[in-house]
């Protein structure tokens, strides 16, 4: 349906003027095409084979998983490294997870670990030194064990 501009009457889409005061009425507007649905890039339809409901959403897509990095791999040697460091050479494991899991932080995946890895590094570090320092002799005694 058209709408004549001059008296506001509506007309068939095929009239060339309003039925109602003779004014030439606008040409119709081509009707728009619908857009085609989105289909992800890399995505292959299923063949159908004759007599097979064809469903009427594509089915769910999961996204391509990001590849491993060294820094990923640089994470899990510092988390693991730093928990192993706690009970078995820790001058060598505590540092080495320290470093590793610094170097893992920058990565995007594993960024969670990363900071575990450092924070378990660090704190095993603090203790490691101030038990070396009060064998020595350095720190009272209570510092390390307590002051009780």
């Amino acid at each position: 349906m058209k709408q004549c501009a001059h008296c506001g009457q509506w007309s068939e889409d095929q009239a060339p003027a309003c039925a109602a005061c003779g004014a030439p009425l606008p040409p119709s507007a081509p009707v728009p095409a619908q857009p085609l649905p989105y289909t992800p890039p890399g995505f292959v339809p299923r063949p159908v084979r004759p007599g097979t409901p064809v469903p009427s959403v594509p089915p769910a897509l999961f996204p391509r998983q990001k590849p491993f990095t060294w820094m990923d791999i640089c994470t899990v040697l510092g988390f693991t490294s730093s928990l192993v460091g706690y009970f078995f050479t820790s001058i060598v494991l505590l540092p080495l997870g320290l470093v590793a899991s610094i170097l893992g932080f920058r990565g995007d995946r594993t960024r969670g670990l990363a900071v575990a890895g450092i924070v378990i590094s660090a704190l095993g570090l603090l203790i490691r030194i101030m038990v070396l320092l009060t064998d020595c002799g350095l720190l009272p005694h209570w510092v390390a064990n307590g002051v009780w």
